[in-house]
């Protein structure tokens, strides 16, 4: 089937592209109040829906509050002074509200929001030294000019110069990660090279689709405006300064949506907007200016990456677990998806399961993981920058137990998460935790279980298909620092829900044991019973599993299990068996050992060490005194057949150093009679 182009009919299809692209200049997110106190667009769009304002009037006070805010009524124009650090990113949802309602705009109105983003003539125009892009600028203060300052003399202002060669190190980088070259604009703007404007206005930047380019996809041309001084805004950690930091993030952003353009212009605004963040990082990563947007993202895990608001700026950190995890070439396998499936996100599922055979839910939950682990926290095997992120908000903490069933402390939406922490407190045993996420949608549940602040352990909780219950046993809770629960909702774009959970801290399990048998010598060939006895401590039922060994084969390869009630016990008889023949003076360690079913780590081991010695009497050494030593007895004794083995002293029944008739008669006592065993035998 034939692609069609993204709105390629209608008249203000180039301005409806404007994909999230322009970034006010105040600061990072926070509650809906503060957001309506500092930012003039959304006070505009709150006027707007409670009905004071026209749709004409609100277009053009959001014109004013992009391009001039000093201009602004009063009202809202005081707003936009505030301090920096109080508001939303949040234009994009507004202009592609405005294109929704575009028919109830008058053709004056539309004709200037047009004017408002469309190209403008600039006195001076600078071709980079790369040879791809073209600056157009001025200087003079009354028509958006960049600050004149000229170090070198060399009649180029220092702002274009630097601007030149962060736009030069953003194409550079592109293709060195491999994505396409913007599509060609023709001779737009006076030649075929990539456009650059700069204006005065209170966004960093903008990229402007204008049309469709010549590929069977959906591919736009366009170009990009930037803010012509990148003062006033939020600081950063660039090595120059947060002005430089502030162009070079804002190139490296405003230049990615004109590449993305090239493969899919129309493409999902929280995608295309966190890729640009994302990029951000990939060009220019010591500025770190995206981290002012990590307060939109970290204080709120419960929001969807596809939610339609200023979170989309923040869930950078998305692409950049990616690229830690996996490769950064995911993410240009997504835009080249892109060309031929809907949405890149769509194409980035196909592409990491193809490689990697992991699914976008799956990586998801643990990205929730990740999350966990930055600021105080942070162990050094997660986010590379995590110890500078903010930790994520857990919405409940528990230390006294038992926890009753109740709802996550936050609704999660598809793609967001809700924590729930656990601390031992004064209980000790067993952790349990029982999961249960709501049936309308799908889940993943992880346990982190911390040693100490920023030392962790991670591990599944398995969550049954359909009804996405699981739980999870951490024996031995007292011994952990903290356990913590990322439960999220990994069905995509659904809307938020609750899940449950419960916990309860089981008493310890434990045994005890005991060798009743102290006696460590056996005869060869000989079987002796040993007693061990074995307890329940606990007071909980279990079931336990005797098990003995030893080195030398004289215990039975042997597992016995029982069923004991809390405070039970019982001895267990093992029989040793050394084989016949085996020499006096073998020895054998001989391990007796009980575990818990209920606790496998509660584990009791003891040992003998058993010597094989003489039993007088067993004249032929099998083990026993029968009638087969009487015959041998006898043919020694008279008709001259083998003397007693190992050693002649076996036949000396009496134990009076010396073999005669006398021996003979009390073996025969002895067997037939009830007469004594021999006197010097151990047992």
């Amino acid at each position: 089937m034939e692609a069609v182009k993204y709105n390629a009919m209608r008249p203000w299809a180039w301005i409806i592209l404007f994909s999230g692209i322009l970034m006010m200049s105040t600061a990072t997110a926070n509650e809906h109040h503060a957001v309506l106190r500092f930012d003039p667009i959304a006070a505009i769009e709150e006027d707007y829906r409670s009905g004071n304002l026209t749709p004409d009037d609100r277009v053009l006070l959001v014109i004013q509050a992009i391009k001039s805010p000093a201009e602004l009524p009063d009202s809202y124009r005081s707003l936009s002074l505030a301090p920096v650090g109080g508001a939303t990113r949040c234009v994009t949802p507004v202009l592609r509200d405005i294109m929704a309602e575009w028919q109830l705009l008058s053709a004056a109105t539309q004709q200037a929001f047009q004017a408002a983003l469309g190209r403008f003539d600039t006195d001076y125009t600078y071709d980079t030294p790369g040879g791809f892009i073209k600056l157009h600028y001025n200087i003079s203060p009354d028509s958006n000019g960049v600050p004149p300052d000229d170090a070198d003399s060399n009649g180029l202002p220092d702002f274009i110069e630097k601007c030149a060669a962060y736009c030069d190190t953003t194409h550079a980088r592109h293709l060195e990660l491999g994505y396409l070259l913007p599509v060609s604009d023709g001779v737009l703007g006076g030649d075929e090279k990539f456009d650059v404007y700069f204006q005065e206005m209170s966004a960093y930047g903008y990229a402007m689709p204008e049309g469709p380019g010549p590929a069977p996809w959906n591919d736009y041309y366009g170009y990009i405006v930037l803010n012509n001084d990148f003062l006033g805004f939020e600081p950063n950690q660039d090595p120059e300064g947060s002005q430089w930091g502030a162009a070079k993030a804002t190139v490296a952003h405003e230049y990615h949506h004109t590449v993305q353009y090239a493969y899919n212009a129309g493409d999902e605004t929280w995608y295309m907007e966190l890729d640009a963040v994302f990029m951000e990082e990939m060009v220019f990563d010591t500025s770190n200016d995206c981290h002012n947007y990590l307060d939109g993202f970290f204080p709120f895990p419960q929001k969807s990456l596809m939610e339609h608001s200023y979170h989309y700026y923040s869930c950078f950190i998305w692409e950049l677990y990616l690229a830690q995890k996996f490769d950064t070439s995911l993410m240009r396998a997504a835009w080249e998806g892109a060309r031929y499936v809907p949405t890149a996100f769509e194409a980035l599922t196909d592409s990491l399961y193809g490689r990697y055979g992991w699914t976008t839910d799956s990586a998801f939950a643990e990205f929730t993981v990740w999350n966990f682990c930055t600021s105080v926290r942070d162990d050094g095997s997660h986010h590379e920058e995590g110890a500078n992120y903010p930790l994520v908000a857990v919405g409940r903490s528990h230390s006294s137990y038992p926890v009753p069933f109740q709802n996550s402390p936050s609704n999660p939406a598809g793609y967001g998460c809700s924590y729930v922490q656990f601390f031992p407190g004064a209980d000790t045993g067993t952790l349990v935790i029982n999961f249960n996420g709501s049936d309308s949608r799908e889940w993943s549940a992880w346990a982190i279980k911390s040693t100490a602040e920023n030392e962790h352990e991670f591990e599944q909780i398995v969550l049954s298909p359909g009804s996405f219950q699981g739980s999870i046993e951490i024996p031995q809770f007292e011994s952990y620092y903290r356990v913590a629960v990322a439960g999220a909702n990994i069905l995509e774009y659904s809307s938020s829900v609750a899940y449950t959970y419960q916990a309860e801290v089981q008493p310890p399990y434990e045994l005890s044991s005991q060798l009743l048998s102290t006696d460590s010598v056996i005869y060869s060939g000989g079987v002796r019973g040993h007693s061990y006895r074995v307890q329940n401590l606990a007071p909980l039922s279990d079931v336990v599993s005797v098990i003995v060994w030893d080195e030398q084969g004289w215990l039975p390869l042997d597992t016995i299990d029982k069923a004991m009630a809390p405070g039970f016990d019982t001895v267990f008889i093992i029989d040793v068996h050394p084989p016949q023949g085996t020499p006096l003076g073998d020895t054998a360690t001989l391990f007796f050992s009980v575990e818990s079913w209920g606790d496998p780590s509660v584990v009791d081991t003891q040992s003998i060490v058993t010597t094989i010695v003489l039993q007088t009497g067993d004249l032929d050494f099998s083990g026993g005194i029968d009638i087969s030593v009487l015959v041998y007895f006898v043919d020694y004794a008279f008709i001259g057949g083998p003397p007693p083995v190992p050693v002649l002293a076996a036949g000396d029944f009496l134990c009076d150093i010396g073999i005669d008739i006398s021996d003979l008669v009390a073996l025969v006592e002895y067997m037939f009679e009830g007469g004594s065993p021999p006197p010097c035998n151990p047992y």
